[in-house]
């Protein structure tokens, strides 16, 4: 007897990657986000009032987050910490230069490049980033057949990353400045070669030339993160990335400064 296709079809349940972006930029970085029923926080660059208001928005706790994972050392990712981790009794993984620059006995080292089983269930892969911080990463996390990728607060996206975020189902990555904005804009000089320096942060060019590739690689979703208030625009961004992928099924999205409403994804 021929099996029904269409019913098989109907049968297949949904997957869905939940994101709340509570901060993203240079005032603070801070993000939920939510596999197959795992809640695993990035970042804690945001005060415990803040983060604490955004959870409640969303019918959640501090005990709801089962994982908290740290990108690197700099303030607008880690502010927070002492604070969150005063209410968090979820397990905290950085790499190990981290823990050493935080001084941070809490925290339990995550090896480069080497995918590994934080909690039951949940695997993360921790990759360098060129960043003008020691012990800086990005992560690659699995839950069941569900793949997200994090890579903010980088000058190049290496072959290493693009291989780590190859297949990846949502793809959280850095757009932060136009570079003509920046050049022509007010910072100082030595501020504007940071940024634009392979230690430093990613153009939207460079964002989009990164979404592009990994839109040939299946991925379908897209989240744009870390935008420079002042040498970037969201419409800016989502052009430029939307022009890279012209003709390509993806979904583009500009996560805000500030968020406290839950961004559901089905793949």
């Amino acid at each position: 007897m021929k099996a029904d296709s269409t019913n098989i079809m109907a049968k297949t349940p949904s997957r869905f990657v939940r994101l709340l972006p509570v901060s993203s930029g240079s005032t603070g970085n801070c993000m939920l986000v939510e596999l197959e029923g795992r809640r695993i926080l990035i970042d804690l660059g945001v005060t415990a009032k803040k983060l604490s208001s955004a959870l409640s928005a969303n019918e959640l706790s501090w005990q709801d987050i089962d994982a908290v994972l740290v990108t690197h050392t700099h303030t607008d990712h880690v502010k927070g910490l002492d604070a969150c981790m005063k209410k968090v009794s979820a397990p905290l993984f950085m790499s190990g230069t981290s823990k050493d620059t935080l001084i941070c006995k809490q925290a339990n080292v995550i090896p480069y490049y080497r995918a590994t089983e934080i909690i039951p269930g949940v695997k993360v892969t921790a990759f360098r980033t060129s960043h003008d911080c020691l012990g800086s990463v990005g992560f690659r996390v699995e839950v069941g057949n569900t793949v997200l990728g994090y890579a903010t607060d980088l000058g190049v996206v290496t072959e290493d990353i693009m291989e780590l975020l190859s297949g990846a189902d949502v793809i959280v990555i850095e757009a932060n400045h136009d570079e003509e904005m920046l050049r022509y804009g007010r910072y100082p000089v030595f501020l504007k070669r940071r940024i634009l320096s392979d230690h430093g942060h990613l153009s939207n060019d460079a964002c989009a030339e990164t979404v592009a590739r990994c839109a040939e690689q299946g991925t379908k979703h897209f989240f744009l993160a870390h935008l420079s208030q002042e040498n970037n625009r969201p419409d800016l961004a989502l052009e430029c990335v939307r022009k890279a992928t012209a003709g390509m099924e993806v979904t583009i999205m500009v996560l805000p400064v500030y968020g406290e409403e839950m961004i559901s994804v089905e793949l």
